[in-house]
């Protein structure tokens, strides 16, 4: 008897039997993380070439990634105390390039003057300890200071860049007063510090935005302190940004969280929050709606994204979630998805989240909230609290949709959605309470972002026999 053959059925789609097993094909993708762990070996391949391909890509999945990456900031923010916590937590090799410049003796005068040293001098000094630590992995400390130091990162030696590349930030204020501290050696008067002080920071600033704007798609800023009190916070924020996996310290893909909830859940406040931790692209769909107005010639208002269609909303999100810094750096998703469709797209278009958080809040909760809220309609900026501006306050309005009854029906259209929503990533999906105070919220969301999951468990248990 004749086996009958499954093919493709009209106009591209398959027959039931094919749609079920690529259904299945791209959970098992997605869940053990296939697509970022040939990314990285093709990486790899391309910066070695090896002559035997098959044996070095067999080496490669035995061995231990190494943990490459650069820690930059402005003098006096404690970078290089940052640095040695990570390189001894980490077991990599610590390059202070400040002290390999300090170990030549014809550059002394120029550091005591606070000028920078050629990039000719510093760039062949920190390519070759970089070739020397290329089997432990290595944090570079206060490298790169130009943009002609930031482009040697994309050469072949260093591995094509970084996807590691931490930029510590600090009030003016507070790294004038600890730089001042520093350089209480006894020498030079007051006058000399603030001149050397002054030419540092303006050096500093001078070069960084260069540097950050070369990296934008990478780079990650934290914030610090700068004195010598309690770092642990500061600390784990900067390991946060470190996108490693928390038992065998080896790359793992970059967070893709969706924070969902009722209008006035407090999501974007979450957003935002989870953004400055992990370092990740906040993908909030307002802002993406009013510039998609823009661009469009169509009169720019804050149009709730409830309102908008499933496909024009997926169109959108798509294509932002398509962009280079999105796919380095990580995203969080700011009230998407709220329904099946969707979820769907998400699913289908490869966009997989690694967490999902449903902020519940109660109805008339999200009411009081919401009642407070007025929209400046000049630039769609909504305001919880009084601005200090009289001129917003004076052209300050309340939407129609945040009106009582439009908010309890936006809420009950969310409510009948989100369960089948969640559904589609279970695996993935859990929920916090939102009406806590917000450290509290950002905590819960924390742990469930933090917390493994056993796929994931099972993974590090895998790397670490071995």
């Amino acid at each position: 008897m004749a086996v009958p053959v499954q093919t493709w059925g009209s106009l591209g789609t398959m027959v039931a039997e094919q749609r079920d097993y690529g259904t299945k094909t791209a959970e098992y993708l997605e869940q053990n993380e296939v697509y970022d762990l040939m990314g990285q070996l093709l990486k790899q391949l391309i910066v070695n070439q090896p002559a035997d391909p098959i044996k070095f890509l067999q080496d490669e999945l035995l061995g231990k990634p190494l943990l490459t990456m650069c820690v930059m900031g402005p003098p006096g923010v404690n970078r290089s105390k940052y640095c040695a916590q990570l390189a001894t937590e980490f077991n990599v090799k610590h390059i202070h390039v400040g002290k390999l410049l300090k170990g030549k003796k014809d550059l002394k005068e120029a550091l005591e003057e606070g000028t920078l040293v050629d990039d000719g001098v510093v760039i062949p000094l920190v390519k070759a300890e970089c070739a020397r630590a290329k089997t432990t992995g290595y944090i570079l400390d206060g490298f790169p200071r130009t943009v002609a130091q930031a482009q040697v990162l994309s050469q072949k030696e260093l591995g094509f860049g970084l996807d590691n590349l931490i930029l510590l930030n600090a009030p003016e204020k507070a790294i004038r007063a600890s730089y001042t501290a520093k350089l209480e050696t006894g020498k030079g008067g007051a006058g000399d510090k603030e001149t050397l002080i002054n030419m540092r920071l303006q050096q500093y600033q001078r070069h960084v935005i260069g540097i950050a704007t070369l990296f934008k798609n990478i780079i990650r800023q934290v914030e610090v302190t700068t004195g010598d009190d309690d770092q642990s916070i500061a600390f784990n924020s900067i390991k946060s940004n470190i996108h490693i996996r928390p038992f065998s310290n080896a790359p793992m893909r970059p967070q893709r969280v969706c924070i969902v909830g009722a209008c006035g859940s407090g999501r974007t406040t979450q957003c935002r929050a989870l953004a400055k931790i992990y370092g990740l692209v906040h993908v909030d769909l307002p802002p993406l709606l009013r510039k998609q107005q823009k661009d469009n010639g169509q009169q720019v208002e804050d149009v709730p994204p409830e309102y908008v269609s499933d496909e024009e909303l997926c169109a959108l999100v798509g294509r932002r979630l398509s962009e280079t810094d999105c796919i380095r750096k990580g995203w969080v998703l700011d009230g998407f998805p709220k329904t099946q469709g969707q979820a769907e797209f998400l699913r289908q278009s490869h966009f997989w989240p690694t967490r999902i958080v449903n902020l519940k809040v109660d109805s008339e909760a999200v009411v009081a909230r919401i009642s407070s809220r007025r929209i400046d309609p000049m630039t769609c900026t909504a305001y919880y609290r009084t601005p200090a501006s009289v001129a917003i306050r004076q052209r300050l309005i309340q939407a129609e949709h945040d009106l009582p009854l439009a908010v309890r029906e936006r809420n009950q259209l969310y409510s009948e959605n989100i369960d089948r929503t969640m559904q589609t990533f279970q695996r993935v999906s859990s929920t916090v309470q939102g009406a806590e105070e917000i450290n509290s919220v950002t905590k819960a969301i924390r742990e469930k972002v933090d917390t493994p999951l056993p796929s994931e468990l099972a993974q590090e248990s895998a790397s670490l026999e071995r």
